[in-house]
C-alpha cells in the first residue's frame, strides 16, 4: 500500500460534504411551507421545493463526488476491491462445488454430467457425420464406374 494517500484529508473532505449538504438541507427545510403554516407568511410565497431541492442536490454532489473520486482513488480501496473479487471467485467456486454434491446426492444430472453427455453427441454426430460423407464418396465411386 502506497503511504502518499492521506486518509485523515479524505474523512476531512468527507465530513466536510455531510456537513456542507446537512446546513444546506436544514436551510431549505426551515423555508418549506409544510413547517409555517401560516399561509399569509411571506416565506411561503418565495418558496420553490423544486429549485431548493436540485440546489440541495447540486451541493450533496458536488462534495461527495470530491470525497467519492478521493476513496476510490486510493490504494485501500484498490486493494480491499482486488481482495474481494479474488474472495468472490473463491466462494463461487466452493458454491458450485457444494451444488455440484448436492445435485449427484438427489440423482439430479449436473452441470458435469450434461457438459459430458454433450461432448459425447457432438463426438457421435461427428462419426455420423463422417460416415455419410463415406458413403456418398462411395456412392459417387459407384456412378462413376457405372457409366
Amino acid at each position: 500500500m502506497s503511504k502518499n494517500f492521506d486518509y485523515s484529508e479524505f474523512y476531512k473532505k468527507f465530513y466536510e460534504g455531510w456537513e456542507k449538504t446537512m446546513s444546506e438541507a436544514i436551510d431549505i427545510w426551515t423555508k418549506s411551507p409544510f413547517l409555517n403554516k401560516a399561509e399569509s407568511d411571506p416565506k411561503n410565497a418565495e418558496f420553490d421545493p423544486v429549485a431548493n431541492y436540485k440546489k440541495f442536490y447540486e451541493t450533496w454532489e458536488k462534495t461527495t463526488s470530491e470525497a467519492l473520486e478521493m476513496w476510490l482513488n486510493s490504494p485501500l480501496f484498490a486493494a480491499n476491491m482486488g481482495k474481494a473479487i479474488e474472495r468472490s471467485s473463491e466462494f463461487k467456486k466452493y458454491l458450485d462445488e457444494v451444488i455440484e454434491k448436492n445435485l449427484k446426492n438427489m440423482r439430479i444430472p449436473t452441470k458435469t454430467d450434461i457438459d459430458r453427455i454433450l461432448s459425447t453427441i457432438n463426438n457421435i454426430e461427428a462419426k455420423i457425420n463422417d460416415l455419410m460423407d463415406k458413403v456418398d464418396e462411395i456412392k459417387l465411386t459407384k456412378k462413376a464406374s457405372n457409366k
